[in-house]
């Protein structure tokens, strides 16, 4: 099997042959079957919900993971029921919606986002919420419900009294059906285009085509800006100013940048050091097996900060839903940005620069920009799989990392009311466990930030010295990022009542 057949299947399409996959062997194909780690701590004991707060975003962003795995021969599951970081995130700002408002019903204090009011009467907060996570993430995740039942079950056991438990898995059952009622028909039921079929990207200089490297023939996320957002007015509001011009100088500053460090070492020469490769790998999250796509990343970085700032119950549910409410939008935002500019990515900007390459032959105008009809990327890493590493498949401009990175720091930033947290965090990239395309385990290898600003920052550049992406790509999306969670932040489950 090519090997660009291998990580297309790994990461856009959820079809492959039994067949082939046996010839060739499921892990010598996709790597290790997921596993997820940490493993999924059991409640021990009543916690006015912090607890279950923690389990049940940890099933959901595992469930992610678990969603970008292809299936296993006689593994009774679809692959990719919420592909790709736009789908993951409307996900996971659904399943948090709907912890938040089974838990604000209960104990108040802030905006509810469906209405949802508690019955009266005795009331488990676990109960509520663990059911409306269950129920959500079964509609989002309907191969999966096994896992979840199983899950609940062992949650619903653990409630002693009958009708505390019964009132709250009616509250978790209502709060669930509303926040999925509310997204019913909302713009993400029309399926991923493919290029050449009902995509047909333009042949002009610096627009975007297919990634001429692994080939993946999707057109990802090129309807997700039509999809309706859950708290900006529209994917517009927000939408990033032009990328510059092909002959600008700040162009000619990107270009030479990404050309410098984000070569793949091999084909292509690179000036990146061994830190900044490691930069690169660690922030990656591209969809891969295991992994899933960055809103799992934002979600571990977002619960280890929670961790350390010793946060009640609702003000967890609160940041969870702020958080995943954001990216949310930020994917909608973004991917209407993307797909409004069209604008290449560097595998093609920098084969094509020159007169007399690429289809038309006309170059991008720039006597400043020297060409390699060979550069080849490092690549966003093809993790867990046997295959090359890869250009996502859809426009450059804004990043999508840089911009769910600007959200969910600047929802921190807002929430904690500070920049100054520092935390170290173990990228699943680099987790001991994880392998890379060649099959080798990565070793274990934490990263610390001395500010969420640092963070942000080196989430961003990270695509620079993958050689995916420009520099205006992050700094615009960065910058659209804080737009939307400042906006967010401001207009969603806000105080009832001053603090």
């Amino acid at each position: 099997m090519k090997k660009a057949s291998i990580l297309l299947a790994g990461l856009v399409l959820s079809v492959l042959s039994v067949a082939a996959v046996l010839d060739n062997g499921f892990n010598a194909v996709f790597g290790p079957l997921f596993q997820p780690s940490p493993n999924v701590p059991p409640l021990v004991g009543p916690r006015h919900g912090l607890d279950s707060l923690h389990r049940w975003n940890l099933i959901a962003i595992n469930a992610t993971g678990l969603d970008h795995t292809p299936v296993a021969p006689g593994e009774n599951r679809v692959f990719g029921e919420q592909l790709g970081p736009g789908r993951s995130s409307r996900a996971m700002a659904i399943v948090h919606i709907a912890m938040f408002d089974a838990l604000d019903a209960v104990v108040g204090g802030f905006t509810s986002y469906t209405g949802t009011q508690a019955a009266h009467g005795p009331m488990s907060v676990d109960a509520a919420i663990s059911q409306a996570a269950h129920d959500t993430l079964a509609a989002l995740f309907p191969s999966q419900t096994p896992i979840f039942d199983g899950y609940l079950a062992e949650d619903l056991a653990a409630i002693r009294n009958a009708q505390q438990k019964a009132n709250g898995i009616d509250l978790g059952q209502r709060t669930a059906a509303a926040i999925l009622a509310m997204r019913l028909n909302d713009g993400s039921q029309i399926p991923e285009p493919t290029i050449g079929v009902d995509y047909f990207p333009s042949d002009q200089p610096g627009h975007w085509r297919q990634d001429p490297v692994s080939l993946i023939p999707l057109a990802l996320g090129a309807h997700w800006g039509e999809v309706i957002p859950f708290v900006v007015s529209s994917t517009s509001q927000f939408r990033a100013p032009p990328p510059p011009d092909m002959t600008s100088s700040d162009y000619t500053a990107a270009y030479n940048e990404v050309k410098s460090l984000g070569g793949d070492g091999i084909i292509t020469p690179t000036q990146r050091t061994e830190e900044q490769t490691v930069i690169g790998i660690f922030w990656a999250y591209d969809g891969t097996p295991s992994l899933c796509a960055p809103p799992r990343l934002y979600n571990q970085i977002t619960v280890q900060i929670a961790d350390q700032r010793r946060l009640s119950a609702i003000q967890f549910a609160r940041l969870l839903a702020l958080v995943n409410t954001a990216m949310a939008d930020a994917g909608m935002t973004i991917w209407e940005s993307k797909y409004y500019y069209d604008f290449w990515r560097p595998v093609l900007g920098i084969r094509e620069s020159d007169p007399g390459t690429g289809p038309t032959g006309l170059g991008d105008g720039n006597d400043d920009t020297v060409g390699d009809i060979y550069f080849t990327p490092l690549g966003a890493p093809a993790t867990n799989l046997n295959g090359p590493n890869f250009t996502p498949p859809f426009p450059a401009y804004p990043s999508g990392h840089a911009g769910f990175g600007g959200t969910i720091f600047e929802i921190m930033r807002r929430f904690y009311g500070t920049d100054n947290i520092a935390f170290t965090f173990v990228s699943d990239e680099f987790n001991g466990v994880t392998r890379d395309n060649n099959g080798n385990v990565r070793p274990y290898q934490p990263r610390s930030f001395s500010t969420l600003s640092q963070a942000e920052e080196e989430n961003g550049q990270s695509r620079i010295y993958l050689g995916i992406h420009w520099a205006f790509d992050k700094t615009e999306g960065i910058s659209l990022g804080r737009s939307v969670a400042d906006y967010v932040f401001d207009h969603a489950f806000t105080p009832t009542r001053p603090r």
